[in-house]
């Protein structure tokens, strides 16, 4: 048997009988384990309901390490016990009662040591296994057409924050051609030139989805690749470590307007040792990847601003606005309003903390709404969106 073919053999061996035992090769156990040579490109495709199929890529063949300021990173598959420390506190708020948290997952996992990548096409292409290695931008940029709804840290030279975690109401929003709605949370710092900003949350946009459905996403502004508006994969610089959810999918489920039938994506942006910067979802303690701390200069040293809100663009000269959120604004009914709950985050002494000094913004005919701590289920929360 061949080496190549002997590694493969045990890889899969091993990721069945980690199944089998509930266990899942964690940390440098799995960077010992494998190395770009060891596996083949892609070993296994997997197609959603709606068509789109994804290859489970060698770990170390995702498009992020393809830029040299990445060529000889190597990948962490967990985050500290500091930030894991964190995440238990945070985990152990529970969602009220008949909410239940959105699917971002794959119906498969990916082995271990492989991570989703969407395929270009349909075709089968061994050398060009997916479209996200091919540097593009959405083609909406914020140039005058973008509107804010939400809160914000209001930003003083003492504070420094370390992560931000927020339930997002998620919605569906019907929007026009070469326009988008989203909800997310953000980390900031500097300003200008200077200025870096992650966000993740939900949106639907056409323009860059080639669909009408909700998917979650990433975006970010680095000052180091001089980026702006980078979506998901497009640009490089996030390391994927999750081998079963796909950055930028479809989200199958989402709100049913003025029901309980309420569907909520819980996303988290921790900073850990280092000045990486990790995202983590609902309450699956496995992050979906990281931001090296090369990939920016002024968030390495913590954020000096955090954002929770809505976002919806319109391409300047279009007087039409789609909606934010559910499209109805009720400041009375978490079922009729999207909203934010249990928003947290924590201090430059990684004290888990809900916010109590902030600014609200509102883009007019957007509105905000009932920010405040309501108990322990919902902790701080609050109502934002509306029609256009």
């Amino acid at each position: 048997m061949a080496f190549k073919e002997f590694v493969f053999l045990f890889l899969f061996l091993l990721h069945v009988a980690s199944s089998r035992n509930g266990g899942m090769v964690k940390g440098n156990d799995l960077n010992n384990l494998i190395s770009e040579k060891q596996i083949e490109p892609r070993i296994k495709s997997i197609e959603t309901k709606h068509g789109d199929i994804y290859d489970c890529v060698n770990i170390y063949e995702q498009p992020s390490l393809k830029h040299p300021s990445l060529k000889d990173h190597t990948i962490e598959m967990r985050p500290s016990n500091k930030v894991r420390d964190i995440l238990a506190k945070i985990h152990s708020k529970k969602l009220p009662p008949g909410f239940r948290y959105a699917k971002i997952e794959l119906d498969e996992e990916c082995p271990q040591g492989t991570i989703p990548i969407l395929r270009v096409t349909h075709n089968d292409i061994p050398g060009n296994v997916s479209n996200l290695n091919k540097p593009q931008f959405s083609t909406l940029q914020s140039n005058g057409g973008l509107e804010f709804a939400g809160l914000l840290t209001k930003t003083t030279p003492d504070k420094r924050y370390y992560s931000t975690i927020a339930g997002i109401n998620v919605y569906n929003p019907k929007v026009g051609p070469r326009q988008y709605s989203s909800a997310s949370v953000a980390v900031e710092a500097g300003d200008g030139p200077n200025f870096n900003q992650i966000q993740v949350g939900w949106i639907v946009n056409p323009d860059l989805y080639g669909d009408t459905r909700t998917h979650w996403f990433m975006q970010w502004t680095s000052d180091v690749r001089n980026i702006t508006g980078c979506f998901n994969l497009n640009c490089g610089g996030f390391v994927q470590t999750n081998t079963q959810v796909p950055v930028g999918g479809a989200i199958d489920k989402v709100s049913v307007y003025n029901t309980n039938e309420q569907v909520v994506l819980r996303f988290g942006l921790l900073q850990d040792t280092g000045g990486k910067w990790w995202v983590v979802y609902n309450d699956n303690i496995d992050p979906i990847g990281y931001w090296p701390a090369t990939e920016f200069k002024e968030l390495v040293e913590g954020a000096d601003t955090l954002k929770w809100g809505g976002y919806v663009f319109t391409q300047p000269g279009d007087n039409t606005d789609p909606p934010m959120g559910s499209g109805h604004f009720d400041d009375g009914a978490y079922i009729r309003t999207c909203f934010m709950n249990q928003v947290q985050y924590t201090d430059s002494n990684f004290d888990v903390k809900s916010p109590t000094d902030v600014q609200i913004i509102m883009s007019e005919p957007y509105l905000v709404g009932d920010n405040s701590y309501k108990n322990d289920t919902q902790g701080y929360s609050f109502r934002f969106g509306g029609p256009p």
